[in-house]
């Protein structure tokens, strides 16, 4: 079968880094770290699992950032190499095991991919797990199959940049025949989204800052827009990404390239800026909330800045080297920093994040969140999709999607 396939062996991971650095073109092809290969597909693991067919797999920002071998080496041991790339999916059973009884050949599902205790056969589970919060799991690296915390970094699984990975049945959820594809795509990252608005409720009328209009930023402000009554500003770069984020309910966006954003994001919630003797300006008062949706020292900078004494950031962007973050905000204002990585609940059941970011794009925001959808292209044609999601900018990218039927 065709599927993009990372592998870091140190060789490769050399040779990437030499070549990326002079072409972001030369990022993806033979002998770099990330190829279009014919592999074999992925065998059942056991008697609960379930084989599937891709239909249109995701492009995250950490699928660029592994493209580009910007990723932390802190998170390699929770992964194994070589592997299928690819977790955001939507697909059709096509072959289950002898005991699986939740799905059958032919329904189309998205597949929660975390591989935490239950989906390894680890029993008793950790105890974040059977607390229900397997994003925290202690077993990624343990159990029968090979270390990963989520499919699309695992060896011998597959990933949904391919023409086929296998999922354990708890990790699937059915979908609906009404939905279409393009709706179902988005379930995975938007849970994402959903996981930390849900798990950091915010009063009535709190006024919340989302950093970055990408698409985690705006899933961000569906996921508060669906959960949550709040004055929301958006933080963007772009014109096309300030459209988007209007038009999934945004009270506000204030633009990054428009002259003075510190001055107008004062001015939104009467806070003050004092000039410190070296530095940026210091903001007394600010928002009740940030949701950091960007990896970068600028995007936490301002989180810290703008977020108001005794206020909450939330970082979702997987920031993960900050070499010039003036900290002072933290502990001078009080703050509480949350990190997010994922999904809470387990698998895709009825509780879980995945299945409230399932009745959010079936429900009345399923067409705007289906525009965020904006470019789908075909397997064969995975470099050229990496560079469009890479030059986001100049393609007006949101979501960029792989289709393999």
């Amino acid at each position: 079968m065709k599927a993009v396939v990372f592998d870091g062996a140190i060789p490769r991971y050399l040779a990437t880094r030499a070549i990326g650095a002079v072409s972001k073109k030369s990022l993806m092809g033979r002998g770099q770290c990330m190829d279009l290969k014919d592999v074999p597909p992925p065998v059942l693991p056991g008697e609960r699992w379930v084989r599937i067919a891709t239909r249109l797999a995701g492009i995250c920002g950490s699928d660029v950032s592994l493209v580009t071998l910007s990723m932390s080496p802190s998170t390699s041991p929770f992964s194994s190499f070589p592997f299928v790339v690819g977790h955001e999916n939507v697909g059709t059973v096509m072959e289950i095991g002898s005991h699986v009884t939740r799905v059958a050949v032919g329904d189309r599902v998205v597949a929660n991919p975390l591989l935490s205790c239950r989906v390894r056969g680890i029993d008793p589970p950790c105890v974040h797990c059977a607390a229900g919060a397997p994003q925290r799991c202690e077993h990624f690296t343990d159990g029968a199959l090979s270390p990963g915390m989520i499919l699309g970094t695992t060896k011998g699984l597959g990933g949904s940049w391919s023409e086929q990975y296998v999922a354990h049945e708890e990790q699937l959820l059915a979908i609906d025949a009404s939905l279409s594809d393009k709706r179902a795509v988005l379930i995975e990252p938007l849970a994402c989204n959903v996981a930390p608005v849900l798990a950091h409720p915010l009063p009535d009328g709190s006024r919340v800052l989302v950093i970055g209009a990408g698409s985690m930023g705006l899933l961000t402000v569906a996921a508060l827009k669906a959960f949550a009554n709040v004055d929301i500003t958006v933080l963007a770069r772009h014109r096309f990404q300030a459209e988007h984020a209007e038009n999934l309910g945004a009270n506000r966006i204030v633009m990054t390239r428009d002259g003075d954003y510190f001055s107008e994001l004062s001015r939104i919630t009467g806070s003050r800026l004092l000039k410190p003797i070296l530095g940026p300006r210091i903001n007394v008062g600010g928002f009740d909330a940030s949701f950091v949706c960007v990896g970068n020292d600028v995007a936490v900078s301002d989180g810290l800045r703008f977020t108001r004494s005794g206020g909450t950031v939330v970082m979702l962007g997987n920031v993960a080297r900050l070499g010039k973050v003036d900290w002072t905000p933290l502990w001078l204002k009080e703050l509480t920093v949350h990190g997010s990585l994922c999904y809470h609940g387990h698998g895709a059941g009825a509780q879980s994040d995945f299945a409230a970011a399932a009745r959010m794009v079936a429900g009345p925001m399923g067409d705007r969140l289906e525009t965020l959808v904006t470019h789908v292209v075909p397997l064969a044609n995975a470099r050229d999709a990496v560079m469009i999601a890479l030059g986001r900018s100049r393609e007006r990218a949101v979501k960029v999607v792989l289709k393999t039927q």
